[in-house]
């Protein structure tokens, strides 16, 4: 891994996009976050290739979780003899993940991940004096999460993508860069980088995107990736400035009551532009929630529904946060709870379950089991009690929750035919009463199961299936 003078083309252009963007000042101490994959390298680099001239102070960081055994160790190795090839200081985390936490947090396994690598940085930068967090993301990785998001209907908060700066502190220098780019530069540096099995793994729906939907998508679009990562930038600024007038707004409008209630003036808030109105909602939820988790979009716009006809004395629940409409004031107040679990049986609430895995529904007591079996292990047929899935035509981020009104699913039998889950309740005779306690298992895809009684067919096993998700609901 030899560096060399001059400064080539990629590392000229990270230079202009750092200082067009004021990502690095002069003398910051960086911790550049290095998994040994070809982006966090190539990051590497060029920082220390452009150190000199910025009169900067190098460490690495690279984090194991330890989720794909000897090979995550062989990582660590790698980066730790890179560090030492380039005298650079080399800090290793070794945070290890606790299945009972990710189920708490009601994230991915992903997700999950994603932010204890995070607090291990943060940690690396207290014990080494740094000022600055450098990661590896490219306009790959940009492309794919504005196409994720995309999928799974989020709104401009999503669609604005992997910002090029968080909180201050983290930077993402190579953001505007190619993969080819990156892949190109390393070959003529002739530095080597290490290749991460888990990214062929079409488990993951971010992987599927990048192997299956992002080719086909560049046959019509070959410049793809260009466009949606300046189409997640235009969205950015769009949404920073739809986020500043919404807090505006709910400074004007609303009255905090202290931590754990606020008030909005219901005519003023319907008098805003929907827009306005949503995000005034959400800013009020998540305020009370602790910014823990984006209510999601159907949820408030129910609430905005219930709002508008004027009745008063309605109420929701969403997350930890109780809503109410309390004749012209709609009323958020943060609810009681017991450890993680909210006290009460609440029609709202969501439950996250791992694949395999297993948990209690509280509405009824029942437990739903996932297993994971490969096809030869297993029959194609499904019984009332349990369900046979195909793995791989849902996202495994799934979770439990009750009937909303204005569900839908495409019930097994039907030919594909979408049908309402009301309808469907009707057709089957259930009481009222147990469709509001009913389990629906869900992914980002759509409705999977319908309690015991019906699947969706677009999970159905087939001849194709290669792995299969035995879904067992019991007493």
């Amino acid at each position: 891994m030899a560096k060399s003078s001059p400064l080539l083309k990629l590392e000229e252009k990270v230079h202009q996009a750092i200082t067009a963007r004021n990502l690095l000042r002069l003398g910051d101490r960086i911790v550049v976050a290095v998994s040994g994959g070809p982006d966090s390298v190539a990051l590497l680099a060029c920082l220390v290739a452009l150190a000199p001239r910025w009169k900067w102070t190098l460490s690495i960081g690279h984090i194991n979780h330890g989720l794909r055994g000897t090979e995550s160790e062989e990582d660590a190795v790698f980066v730790e003899q890179l560090g030492a090839a380039l005298t650079v200081p080399v800090f290793i985390r070794t945070p290890r993940l606790c299945k009972q936490e990710v189920r708490s947090s009601k994230q991915s396994l992903q997700a999950y991940a994603r932010e204890v690598r995070y607090q291990a940085l943060e940690e690396i930068v207290q014990e080494s004096g740094a000022t600055k967090i450098a990661t590896g993301h490219t306009a790959d990785d940009q492309a794919e999460t504005v196409l994720m998001w995309m999928i799974r209907g989020s709104g401009s908060g999503g669609l604005s993508g992997i910002p090029p700066t968080r909180g201050g502190r983290i930077v993402r220098p190579i953001l505007n860069f190619p993969r080819r780019e990156i892949v190109h530069y390393l070959d003529q540096r002739q530095w080597t980088y290490r290749v991460d099995s888990s990214n062929n793994q079409t488990t993951y729906l971010r992987n599927r995107i990048r192997k299956n939907l992002m080719p086909q998508l560049q046959d019509y679009a070959p410049g793809l990736v260009s466009v949606l990562s300046r189409q997640a930038e235009i969205i950015r600024e769009d949404h920073i400035y739809l986020e500043h007038v919404a807090a505006k707004a709910l400074q004007d409008i609303g009255e905090d009551k202290g931590k754990r209630e606020i008030q909005i003036d219901r005519a003023a808030l319907l008098a805003l532009p929907l827009a306005i109105q949503r995000r005034v909602v959400q800013q009020g939820l998540k305020q009370l929630n602790g910014n823990l988790q984006s209510p999601r979009f159907d949820l408030i716009q129910r609430l905005l529904d219930l709002l508008a006809r004027g009745q008063t004395g309605w109420k929701l629940h969403i997350h930890s946060v109780h809503v109410t409409q309390e004749y012209e004031w709609l009323v958020f107040s943060k609810r009681e709870t017991m450890g993680s679990k909210p006290l009460g049986v609440f029609q709202e609430n969501e439950i996250a379950v791992d694949v395999p895995g297993e948990v209690i529904w509280p509405l009824t007591g029942q437990q739903l089991m996932l297993a994971v079996r490969h096809t030869n292990e297993v029959a194609f047929s499904s019984g009332a009690a349990q369900m046979h899935l195909d793995a791989d035509t849902f996202t495994p981020e799934l979770r439990i929750r009750s009937w909303q009104p204005g569900d839908v699913f495409r019930p097994k039998g039907m030919g594909g035919r979408q049908k309402k889950l009301q309808d469907f309740f009707t057709d089957m005779k259930l009481p009222r009463s147990q469709r509001e306690t009913l389990p629906l298992l869900v992914a980002p895809e759509g409705i999977i199961l319908v309690g015991g009684m019906r699947m969706d067919e677009r999970f159905q096993v087939s001849s194709a299936t290669t792995s299969v998700v035995i879904a067992t609901l019991t007493s």
